[in-house]
């Protein structure tokens, strides 16, 4: 049986000056999916819909797979929220 890959969002830091070609973890910071469901359940009522990403990179090391989203141009991430059916 194989071992489920984790996946993290690398996002970064404002605080740094950070450039897609230099992927040091200090200048990213780490958003796991976890932490994604924790951020739509803060909104009664609503769901998640739709997630858009636009990776500028890719780094997969042994049992985690790292996607680099920036914040510039075309980059980023967007999610979409809707309302619960009752």
């Amino acid at each position: 049986m194989s071992e489920e890959k984790k996946v993290t969002f690398m996002l970064p830091d404002q605080q740094k000056e950070v450039s897609i070609a230099d992927t040091s973890s200090e200048k990213y910071l780490e958003f796991l999916p976890d932490e994604l469901t924790e951020l739509v359940n803060r909104f009664d009522g609503f769901e998640l819909d739709t997630i858009e990403l636009h990776v500028t990179g890719a780094l997969d090391s042994g049992g985690a797979t790292k996607l680099f989203v920036d914040f510039s141009g075309e980059a980023g991430m967007k999610f979409t929220l809707k309302k619960k059916k009752e």
